[in-house]
């Protein structure tokens, strides 16, 4: 590879090297080595008067079957099941069920919450994304009530399905996953929420694995990285697409990812927790760190001549210097081309 300088005075004070970005792969690794970044939390199209207003999560409580209430609709693992007259539904026996999801609309003043109507139109069990081989998920295609017409909610995939996986939990506009047992998230394979679940940080893990810590809080610190929402606050700095290589630090019988080589082009970026980043790296600090730096200045400090406090890392030695408690690392392909969402 070619190494050039670049000086970067009136940020850093300062000049580094760093090495010139070269385009990986084009076939996506599930679950080690380089991933693909995406811009898009559920990815749950919203359509008719709920258009361009925020999902929140599904309703437990509320789903149906034929017309009659669904008892004890839960998660177990990833799938969910429920019980009507005596008899446990689960996999293709919800085919049909309707469930109730809350979409916030986070600009109105208070903030308003809409019931919309999805109906479960197929159930499939999923394969080729079980990196910890620990199985126990289920597929769901939804469709949106919108005035009686029932219109897919997901994208189409790369394997060209529009589906969803069920996770526990809600999130809200900033990026944050909430805690709420009435709640869960269909997350469409296309968005973050379910490429983190496929990678392998299932939030029920621990119930299998037995020595791994909270799994949840793993898979939203994926979730961060995965949408390079570096200051933490639901803005995705990255392009739907682009290539990253990460990997995490999680106890025996972790890690999920492990590092592997660096990929041809690739310099290490940041380090995670469900915060959003820890740290920069003196590569992305010099390219695009002020534009990152606008939207948390008072959260990342960039390196210079007598900074105190600079959050700087170039190995997981440093992050962990830093923030103990930092999970998930990544290697990138730099530019300064981000997202305004």
């Amino acid at each position: 590879m070619r190494r050039f300088c670049v000086l970067f005075l009136t940020v850093l004070c300062a000049s580094y090297c760093t090495w010139e970005t070269v385009e990986t792969s084009t076939i996506e690794q599930h679950w080690e080595g380089s991933s693909q970044q995406g811009t898009k939390l559920q990815a749950i199209d919203l359509f008719g008067s709920v258009a361009g207003q925020t999902m929140y999560g599904f309703e437990f409580g509320s789903a149906t079957l034929n017309g009659a209430a669904l008892n004890n609709l839960r998660l177990e693992k990833g799938e969910l099941v429920a019980e009507q007259n005596q008899v446990t539904l689960r996999g293709s026996g919800l085919d049909e069920a309707h469930v109730f999801a809350e979409v916030k609309n986070y600009s109105a003043n208070p903030v308003t919450t809409t019931i919309v109507e999805y109906a479960i139109t197929d159930v499939v069990a999923e394969s080729g994304y079980d990196p910890t081989n620990t199985h126990n998920t289920w597929l769901y295609s939804i469709s949106q009530n919108n005035n009686g017409t029932y219109q897919p909610a997901c994208p189409l995939d790369g394997d060209g399905r529009r589906a969803a996986i069920p996770i526990t939990g809600a999130w809200d506009k900033t990026g944050n996953r909430i805690e709420d047992s009435s709640l869960f998230t269909f997350g469409c394979t296309t968005g973050v929420i379910a490429k983190c679940y496929r990678w392998g940080y299932r939030p029920w893990l621990a119930e299998v694995l037995t020595g791994l810590p909270n799994m949840a809080a793993a898979h939203w610190t994926c979730t961060r990285m995965a949408r390079a929402d570096y200051c933490g606050n639901g803005v995705s700095k990255t392009h739907d697409g682009t290539w990253v290589n990460s990997w995490d630090n999680l106890p025996s019988p972790g890690p999920i990812k492990t590092q592997g080589s660096t990929p041809l082009g690739m310099v290490f970026e940041a380090g995670w927790n469900t915060s959003g980043a820890v740290c920069l790296s003196h590569a992305r600090w010099l390219i695009g760190g002020p534009l990152i730096l606008v939207g948390c200045p008072d959260k990342l400090i960039a390196p210079g001549v007598g900074v105190l406090g600079a959050t700087v890392c170039d190995t997981v030695q440093d992050v962990l210097g830093l923030n103990s408690g930092a999970t998930i690392f990544n290697e990138s392909n730099l530019n300064a081309n981000f997202n305004d969402l």
